[in-house]
């Protein structure tokens, strides 16, 4: 019924899983991932506490192989499949006997791939491939294996739900100034295009930690400013993105990229204009050119 990706970036050392599937809300059932520790998914019939018990055995010292093996002997995994990638990249991955046709798996160096009720055989191959030819971060290549299994004929009664879920390689601040666990948490719970939103909610997600960076203490007048124009670059059609971004740039005296960004905003959202005027008083000083620019509008 899903197929499912779980993998560890080597040069982050972040852990996450991505899963789609014909049925709704699929991410509130399959997926988990605990930072440090490891992610994991339970899927074809798999029980909701299977997930929590690979994170304990992983988390305990049990390597993943261990973990899946040592779900195996319980009862009722004839028609399941997990799987479970560790914080050292170590994978491993199981689909029952009686599991629902086509269902197979595939392991890769830090990344497993599994799938049931699929229209092809080729589903899970084509997902790891794609995993590894992928370009961009962790997320984007996670999303990028479960659109490889959309080309495929993906679930044999057609798409609805999709998520993605990564965190960091321990608890806490990471060492690339990324923030704590998790690291990325995106769900669509019912669409015809399932994976297709899921990858523009990862744009709009890294455009809005890019918000996040630029009013980041300490952070220089240079990197701030790159951060709102990342943010703005990354989600083009979120009035939110553009909004925030514009309001930053403008009391920031760079009235020139602002306001372009706030005229989209507001043909978007109208009741964005709303913000930045309560933004611009707040401002003060810095805010009186924005406000000007709203009066005059």
């Amino acid at each position: 019924m899903t197929c499912s990706i779980v993998a560890r970036d080597p040069v982050t050392g972040c852990l996450g899983v991505a899963v789609q599937s014909g049925v709704l809300a699929i991410g509130t059932r399959v997926p988990a991932a605990r930072a440090g520790v490891g992610a994991v998914v339970a899927q074809a019939g798999s029980e909701l506490w299977w997930r929590t018990t690979l994170l304990d055995l992983v988390a305990s010292g049990m390597t993943a192989e261990g973990a899946v093996a040592a779900l195996a002997t319980q009862p009722g995994v004839a028609e399941a499949q997990f799987a479970v990638v560790d914080a050292t990249g170590g994978v491993a991955a199981f689909t029952g006997p009686d599991c629902i046709p086509r269902a197979g798996h595939a392991l890769g160096d830090g990344v497993a791939v599994q799938a049931n009720m699929m229209a092809s055989d080729a589903v899970w191959p084509a997902m790891l491939a794609a995993y590894g030819s992928a370009s961009g971060g962790l997320p984007e290549r996670l999303v990028a294996a479960l659109a490889a299994a959309e080309r495929e004929g993906g679930d044999v009664r057609g798409p609805q739900s999709a998520a993605l879920l990564v965190v960091g390689p321990a608890r806490g601040a990471l060492s690339n100034g990324e923030w704590d666990d998790p690291v990325f948490d995106l769900r669509v719970d019912d669409s015809r295009d399932p994976v297709g939103d899921l990858s523009r909610l990862v744009r709009v997600a890294r455009a809005h930690r890019n918000l996040i960076r630029s009013a980041t203490p300490g952070v220089s007048e240079d990197d701030a400013v790159s951060a709102l124009r990342a943010a703005a670059e990354g989600a083009p059609d979120d009035p939110s993105a553009l909004r925030s971004a514009g309001i930053g740039l403008a009391v920031r005296g760079r009235h020139a990229e602002a306001f372009p960004l706030l005229e989209r905003a507001f043909a978007l959202e109208p009741l964005a204009e709303r913000w930045a005027r309560a933004a611009a008083v707040r401002a003060g000083d810095a805010g009186t050119a924005l406000l000007t620019w709203l009066d005059a509008r």
